[in-house]
């Protein structure tokens, strides 16, 4: 086989290799970034929770107080019985004492609810622990194993690129500039097969006579309708 087309055969196949690691590195960050999005989502939602208790809290301590005050204030109230005079008097005081009552009773069900709101809140919280701690030790491992591609990709990154550039500097410089500026342009796609006749490139009928040339791998030859290289793989022997 012709060697430079063997070369660029060559060529072409760490260069399509390359395009695919490449790739998939552009593709780790992203992945990278949806872990730390995901992670951050797990941070928020037990703030969430966590500010939910405090809340519940607070409120609980606010309306223990102003039950206090209330108790307080009917403990008062009742303390002025022995003064009252007359049943006018008697009546309003009791009315103002149930009243007082009434009120002390209102918070005393608020408390009770948001004691409810306090026990949930925990119990969310617990729950809310327990999958940030399993979702966090599922996102370490999947960063490590980002860590490891990221390496992994590098690694044989810079073994294509030593083998690109050892086969490269085997390549007249000419042809290789031709080759350099096609790959772009036709996807990755400058050497192709020609199958019965066609080429694998833009799937058009090769000439009968370029196509038993190409058959013979002995010279580049190029596609009259994409000017795509040609190749007849049966006849490649393994190099």
């Amino acid at each position: 086989m012709e060697e430079r087309l063997n070369l660029l055969i060559q060529l072409q196949e760490i260069d399509v290799a390359m395009r695919a690691r490449q790739d998939e590195k552009r593709r780790l960050p992203e992945q990278l970034a949806a872990l730390e999005q995901k992670s951050a989502a797990n941070k928020a939602e037990l703030d969430s929770v966590r500010e939910a208790l405090e809340s519940a809290q607070k409120n609980k301590r606010d309306r223990d107080r102003t039950l206090e005050e209330g108790a307080q204030k009917v403990e008062k109230l009742k303390s002025r019985t022995p003064d009252i005079k007359t049943n006018k008097e008697y009546t309003a005081l009791l009315k103002e004492i149930e009243t007082a009552e009434q009120e002390n009773k209102a918070i005393e069900d608020d408390i009770l609810k948001l004691m409810e709101k306090i026990d949930a809140a925990a119990a969310e919280i617990k729950a809310a622990e327990t999958r940030s701690a399993q979702e966090a030790a599922a996102i370490d491992a999947e960063r490590k194993q980002f860590e490891e591609s990221m390496a992994r990709l590098e690694g044989e990154l810079a073994a294509d690129g030593r083998a690109r550039d050892a086969i490269a500097s085997r390549i007249d410089a000419a042809l290789l500039a031709k080759y350099q500026k096609r790959y772009a342009a036709q996807g990755g796609r400058v050497v192709v097969e020609a199958r019965g006749e066609s080429c694998s490139g833009c799937f058009m009928s090769i000439p009968p006579q370029i196509f038993v040339n190409v058959k013979k791998n002995a010279e580049i030859i190029t596609c009259p309708n994409c000017q795509r290289i040609l190749y007849f793989k049966e006849t490649i022997a393994p190099k």
